[in-house]
């Protein structure tokens, strides 16, 4: 468990950061409790894809991914997962009804197609890429659910195996870009140090592409990686 000045791996406790993304989410395992609704930090542009839009292949969604051309010097691509699931086994979360509640219907939240990759900046940030590829109808209700619970409550508490971790979140502006947008920030009170990540969820069409990493590269490079899907549109 990665609790030092070091930049956190997106596995072990530092999943919990990336547990609030579309893989992670459904994932996580819970405890029971009631569904609390919240308003979808959302903006729809008028040129959409028909609602029936075909998903992607995995080698074309693959096509889409950030590289570290895309993100210029200082940057260097982490190996690929290859059992990216099971880095979420032991991570629950309490005192959050919604996402207790959404982790239960995780087998009605899985998408068509998926390719992720991650990266280092400086040895000092790190940067994660999700794409994701369904009917736009079947991003659009599922994004808007996920992002819903994961903003619903300002604190909770996650574990990561028996530790407990309390976990503070807060919208964020969305990026101006694509048919849906969605932005969060959370901050994990870790022993160390809390540890700052922010993920923003844009939905093109038929795809959704979200970044989670150190907030400034988020910042940096969310319209990069629209900008990469939007041929799809």
């Amino acid at each position: 468990m990665h609790l030092r000045h070091k930049p956190l791996k997106y596995h072990g406790i530092a999943a919990i950061a990336v547990c609030g993304t579309l893989a992670a989410t459904v994932g996580c395992s819970s405890s029971g409790g009631q569904h609390t609704d919240s308003k979808p930090s959302i903006k729809t542009s008028t040129a959409s894809q028909p609602a029936d839009a075909r998903p992607l292949e995995a080698s074309k969604l693959r096509a889409f991914l950030l590289t570290t051309s895309d993100l210029g010097s200082g940057y260097v691509q982490s190996p690929e997962k290859e059992d990216e699931a099971s880095q979420y086994d032991d991570i629950g979360a309490d005192g959050c009804p919604a996402l207790e509640k959404l982790a239960k219907q995780s087998d009605r939240m899985k998408f068509a197609v998926k390719a992720t990759a991650e990266f280092k900046y400086d040895e000092d940030s790190e940067l994660g890429e999700e794409l994701y590829s369904d009917t736009p109808s079947a991003l659009s209700s599922k994004l808007r659910a996920v992002m819903n619970a994961w903003t619903s409550c300002p604190t909770f508490t996650m574990t990561s195996g028996s530790t407990p971790i309390s976990i503070k979140v807060s919208k964020s502006a969305p990026p101006q870009v694509g048919e849906e947008q969605y932005a969060y920030t959370t901050t994990i009170d870790l022993p160390a140090r809390p540890q700052v990540f922010k993920t923003a969820a844009v939905r093109q069409g038929n795809v959704v592409v979200m970044l989670t990493g150190a907030p400034a590269l988020v910042d940096r490079h969310i319209e990069t990686a629209v900008a990469k899907i939007s041929p799809t549109s």
